[in-house]
């Protein structure tokens, strides 16, 4: 079977508002066997239906009187969704039966009843709701042309048909700036172990299905053919980027360039050794903001770029010291929040810690310790304005800026004078996170004894911070021989990533793992 190829033409208007749509990639030169390459144009879902006689003749039939109805710029009804009747600039009319949708309901159209080709009202074209793409087959181009001519009339009704037909010039600039049909490439795809690479895995696959990052690649956020830069982290992801959602390939794809890039950018990670997850990331976070054109001092201007975007947030620390009730602030930049699963006073790092070792505990009530206010014991704080006297004091850490894309790290790992150990405990995390009790504003409202710890929509930018969980880390085994495997969601199913495995996966599935690493993302941008 010849290759399938897809006109590169506007999208239609998506229900998912973060979703991107797959990368380009050019063909190349065309054929230089004839003046006219053969060519086999449409999607392999076009033409199976077509090469059904059946099918293919209803599928003929329908088209044609559909481009009648939708070239008549006299039958407004063309205009008119038949489900929310609303007269809309652009419909598409359904191929398979005789309805009419504005594009949101014809997508929840082509799901329900599996009608997966519409015509736009406004030109004829066909719209393939699975390649998620206008496509161009020659056929029903041919069946389109002849009702134009013949409903224009006049001169142009005159005209031999040929004249209005593709050139061998037009043939051959389509073929050249046409694109292989990418109808599974969703980034649902695993990356090979090129040897106790599965920490970098997992990183990578919350970066592919963040929607942000994946959206600055695919709209060529970082230009490889412009870069300068060596060893530069950038390009590698760009790669992986291109290899997930410019192709139909469903096998492992091994990150090799990236891997070696990352050698060369920090030593320590040279070799097969497993790596920690979290460290893999703060290092991968860091070299895309530096080779995305990220600025070093963000206190004098912020950083616009993709990572600063998305994960910047701030941390505000207030020391008050108990003798003079002098308060001591400072904010500082975070990209993720790090917690504690135990309570300070009852960590013995050199204890062996079993899997069911003490109550369960919950994600907010880590959130709640990391943000109540703790003593300081009186070597660990000097007061300014009481002579510089060893005081008591007390701090307390707040959230001052919330991140769109926000990451936690459960701290399962710690590490003591003779040895260090894992804590295997589950911590139940939800679905949908409310961040609010843990700002600065609300804090500080609860000091003041106020009873409302939410901020309201007043006050611009104050709205509830409301997150939906994107995807989630796990590391499995032993803390010097375990395994990372991660979860992710994608157009609301969540899917599990083991290297190269990629498996259908639940939420119950999801909330019963022993996160390490949490992506929650902030449920609306505005």
């Amino acid at each position: 079977m010849s290759p399938t190829t897809v006109l590169k033409r506007p999208q239609a208007p998506s229900a998912s508002a973060l979703s991107g749509s797959p990368k380009a990639v050019k063909n190349g030169k065309p054929h230089a066997n004839s003046s006219v390459a053969p060519l086999a144009y449409g999607c392999d879902h076009i033409k199976k239906a077509l090469q059904s006689p059946a099918e293919g003749s209803r599928i003929k039939s329908l088209y044609g009187g559909a481009t009648r109805v939708a070239l008549d710029s006299s039958r407004t009804h063309a205009q008119t969704c038949v489900k929310c009747k609303f007269l809309i600039t652009r419909t598409f009319l359904c191929m398979q039966c005789p309805y009419i949708y504005c594009p949101k309901d014809a997508e929840a159209h082509s799901k329900e009843k599996r009608h997966f080709f519409g015509i736009d009202s406004r030109s004829g074209h066909v719209y393939c709701f699975l390649c998620q793409d206008f496509i161009y087959d020659p056929t029903l181009e041919d069946i389109r042309m002849e009702k134009e001519v013949a409903m224009e009339g006049g001169a142009r009704k005159r005209r031999r048909l040929d004249d209005v037909k593709p050139s061998s010039e037009d043939l051959k600039y389509i073929e050249t700036n046409t694109t292989l049909a990418p109808c599974r490439a969703t980034g649902l795809r695993g990356f090979l172990n090129m040897g106790s690479t599965c920490f970098m895995s997992v990183v990578l696959q919350s970066l592919i299905h963040n929607p942000l990052v994946r959206n600055f690649y695919l709209a060529d956020g970082h230009k490889p053919k412009e870069c300068v830069q060596t060893n530069c982290m950038s390009c590698a992801m760009e790669e992986v980027f291109s290899e997930f959602f410019a192709t139909d390939k469903t096998d492992g794809f091994g990150p090799v360039n990236l891997l070696t890039t990352s050698w060369k950018c920090e030593q320590t990670l040279a070799g097969y050794q497993q790596q920690d997850a979290h460290e893999y990331l703060q290092f991968l976070l860091n070299q895309l903001h530096a080779t995305n054109g990220g600025n070093s001092d963000t206190k004098t201007e912020p950083c616009k770029c993709i990572i600063h975007r998305a994960f910047y947030g701030k941390l505000q620390s207030d020391v008050t010291c108990e003798g003079c009730q002098n308060v001591t602030t400072a904010v500082d930049p975070v990209m993720d929040l790090s917690l504690d699963l135990r309570k300070k006073d009852k960590r013995k790092l050199d204890a062996p810690k079993s899997e069911g070792e003490g109550a369960m505990q919950t994600l907010q009530e880590c959130l709640e310790r990391f943000t109540s206010a703790e003593k300081l014991g009186m070597n660990e704080y000097n007061c300014g304005n009481c002579s510089g006297h060893q005081e008591v004091a007390t701090k307390q850490l707040t959230v001052k800026k919330l991140p769109p894309v926000l990451c936690i790290q459960l701290k399962r790992f710690e590490h003591g004078s003779t040895k260090s150990s894992k804590i295997d405990t589950k911590i139940r995390f939800p679905m949908q996170l409310d961040m609010t009790p843990y700002t600065t504003r609300a804090k500080q409202k609860g000091k003041d004894g106020s009873t409302d710890s939410g901020p309201k929509s007043s006050l611009k930018g104050h709205g509830p911070y409301s997150y939906d969980l994107l995807s989630v880390v796990v590391h499995t085994g032993q803390i010097n021989s375990g395994h990372y495997i991660s979860f992710s969601r994608e157009n609301g199913q969540w899917f599990r990533f083991d290297d190269s495995m990629v498996t259908l996966a639940t939420e119950k599935h999801v909330l019963s793992a022993k996160a390490y690493l949490l992506f929650y993302i902030i449920r609306s941008l505005s």
